[in-house]
């Protein structure tokens, strides 16, 4: 018990863990794992390659590992943190580490590991956009991964009327669908509906981008006339132009009849030098119905006033001026003599001219100064009508003629002659644009230095020699474009701005704005309507952040090397150099390291990090030395060459010394007198001495 209770507190932890560790099923429980790894879980594109370490509490055991797929890793003894690089290249990869605390117990710490794929949208329409229908938009999602984190919403004109959520849990990629259904009406030509795709991981998880496409639809319907019947009134001789306006999706085709016979194909119809009134049909056609209308022709005749011998308050009286019974019952318009001009005609609107947008109510007033007029009156195809003996007032709740025309005239007497005038009113009519929207020419991303064509669409809207279209770049002018077409009902315009595409233009919002330059009765009324913004995308070669550089770093120390890119697409990176055991390398977010470890003189060197998208390719030089180096070369290297130097010194200065030496003697062939056979005399300067 003693003995027991003597034990280090490590050793009574590791005797807990066994001794949980002994039911049949051999798991930890996860308040005594002693593994946890960094990071816990991996949220990453398909093809990545992640660094996780993983980290033992419990020093002593028999080894840590990690397992990948059904593959093991070697063993690593006496070590409490170990790292593994794993390949995210497929889909149901898995990843878990282990450490050994005896030869029949083991725990584990698994990977949580999603990969995951961007989507890819595509937007078409189901059916025919027709009036008073349900119209269906289908948006198509491919290959997108985990598809339970996919979100689909979508827009009308930038406000959300739908999202969409899948309960698939593949974990492979997929595609879906989501289909958008409407009822679709007129007021809604020309609306964008936009599918948006994005993979959603919640606010901790990584930001992705979203794919989206804009549908602008158009919506057709059968033909039809702000008036089924009209009244035109004309003088005797003159010429008339008959307009057969109909409102239609496709646009209508035009048929002209009178008595029975075809006149015309087209939209309006020009009649000269009418004398006879009458009544003509036209008839509007599309794919969705087919329209016929009147119009009646009215010709006024010029009929002379009385002989001017008629002065005398009797002869007024006197049937005989009056020629025929008709004559009595002819309405004064028609029996006057010819108008005068309007310069002399005695006649005042109020006011005199007059721009009224479609739709908005419009009165005028018109008087004169003769005090006792014979008939003073308006010509128009609708509204009412005020009399109030020298003034009379035409007034209309809503303007909903495109063709309208009204016309003030006055009979009266001058010294016994009836004369008739008339003024017609200078009456325009405006209409502010349904939809404003911007797109681009070419679809898809832009290169650096490449030209891009904005167009700017402007729906239904006239008049447009009034219009201006202001192009921005946020909140700055890049262009003003004034646009001329002298056109009396509503049309579609549109306006082109080129400009060069620019790294500082990535992600920048253009927009157009379409103003009608217009003096109004509605002051208050706007005439401008701003699209919604362009987002270019503009695509440029990488751009290293960090820029080449050397580093230092002490024998034994750690050090860490970063690389990071700026580029569009989004460059990949990677490194070159000298593989090493104490090297490995990290990804966190957009940027890659290396780190090393317990650095040795083999670790000096250069490393290379190559950053690449499909624009170009960019690099980068890390060199890296150890602190205290003199010499590039090793020091090893440097001090067997000094003694290889000093051990070639000696042997050639004792090879030398030899030589000298042997040089002082020389034999002579001769016979000495001691009687030896070789003589041996020595030398001095190179002569012989004598005995």
């Amino acid at each position: 018990m003693l003995t027991a209770c003597m034990l280090p507190l490590r050793m009574l932890g590791l005797l807990m863990l066994m001794l949980s560790l002994c039911d049949a099923d051999s798991i930890c429980p996860t308040e005594l794992n002693p593994l946890t790894l960094d990071v816990p879980r991996v949220i990453e594109k398909y093809g990545a390659i992640v660094e996780v370490n993983c980290t033992s509490t419990e020093a002593d055991h028999n080894g840590m590992y990690w397992r990948i797929g059904n593959n093991d890793s070697r063993v690593i003894f006496g070590e409490s943190v170990i790292s593994q690089s794993v390949s995210l290249s497929e889909w149901n990869v898995t990843a878990e580490c282990r450490i050994i605390l005896n030869e029949t117990h083991e725990c584990s710490k698994e990977l949580e590991i999603t990969i995951y794929q961007n989507p890819t949208v595509a937007v078409f329409p189901v059916n025919r956009a027709v009036e008073g229908t349900l119209f269906e938009l289908q948006c198509n999602i491919t290959d997108v991964a985990p598809v339970q984190n996919l979100v689909v919403r979508w827009f009308k004109d930038n406000q959300t009327i739908r999202t969409d959520n899948f309960t698939n849990t593949t974990t492979t990629p997929v595609s879906e669908s989501s289909t958008l259904a409407v009822n679709i009406s007129r007021a809604e030509h020309g609306a964008e509906f936009r599918c948006e795709a994005q993979l959603d991981f919640g606010s901790h998880g990584p930001q992705l981008p979203v794919d989206s496409e804009i549908y602008i639809v158009s919506v057709n319907y059968a033909p039809e006339f702000k008036n089924t019947s009209e009244d035109f009134f004309v003088h005797e001789g003159d010429d008339v132009t008959l307009n057969c306006d109909a409102e239609g999706r496709p646009q209508p085709t035009f048929h002209w009849k009178h008595d029975g016979k075809k006149l015309s194909d087209t939209n309006n119809l020009n009649i000269t030098r009418v004398n006879t009134s009458g009544t003509y049909n036209c008839s509007a056609n599309n794919s969705l119905g087919s329209i016929t209308k009147e119009i009646h022709v009215h010709v006024t005749m010029n009929i002379p006033a009385a002989p001017p011998v008629i002065t005398t308050p009797a002869a007024i009286t006197t049937p005989a001026v009056i020629t025929t019974p008709a004559a009595i019952t002819t309405p004064a318009v028609i029996t006057t003599p010819e108008p005068y001009t309007p310069r002399g005609c005695p006649l005042v609107l109020t006011p005199a001219k007059i721009v009224v947008r479609f739709g908005d109510p419009v009165s005028i007033n018109c008087s004169t100064s003769v005090a006792v007029p014979i008939k003073l009156g308006w010509e128009v195809t609708s509204g009412d009508k005020r009399d109030n003996g020298t003034s009379v007032t035409w007034s209309l709740e809503k303007v909903e003629d495109w063709s309208i025309k009204s016309v003030c005239f006055i009979t009266y007497g001058d010294n016994g002659i009836d004369r008739q005038c008339y003024v017609e009113l200078d009456i325009a009519l405006y209409k502010t644009p349904d939809i404003v929207s911007v797109s681009a020419l070419d679809s898809g991303p832009v290169m650096v230095g490449t030209e891009i064509q904005l167009k700017c669409d402007i729906i239904n809207v006239t008049p447009v020699q009034t219009l201006t279209v202001r192009w921005y770049r946020g909140t700055d002018i890049l262009h003003t474009d004034v646009l001329d077409e002298n056109r009396r009902i509503p049309v579609n315009m549109s306006s082109i701005f080129n400009f060069t595409a620019e790294r500082d233009y990535n992600g920048a919002e253009f927009k157009c704005e379409a103003e009608l330059q217009l003096e109004t009765n509605r002051p208050d009324l706007g005439h401008n309507l701003t699209s919604s913004p362009y987002t270019a995308v503009v695509h440029f070669a990488p751009e290293m952040n960090e820029g080449t550089y050397s580093k230092e770093v002490n024998l034994d120390g750690h050090v860490t090397l970063n690389c990071s890119a700026e580029g569009n697409p989004l460059p990949d990176l990677h490194w070159n150099y000298t593989t090493a055991e104490n090297v490995r390398e990290t990804t966190r977010g957009h940027q890659k390291s290396l780190t090393i470890t317990g650095a040795t003189s083999t670790n000096a060197g250069f490393y290379i990090c190559v950053a690449t998208n499909k624009v170009g390719e960019v690099t980068s030089t890390v060199t890296l030395k150890m602190k205290g180096q003199i010499s590039v070369f090793p020091w090893w290297l440097l001090i067997g060459l000094i003694v290889v130097f000093i051990v070639v010194f000696i042997v050639v200065f004792i090879v030398l010394k030899h030589y000298k030496k042997l040089r002082r003697y020389s034999f002579v062939l001769d016979r000495a007198n001691d009687g030896s056979d070789i003589p041996m005399a020595p030398q001095s300067n190179g002569t012989e001495d004598t005995v």
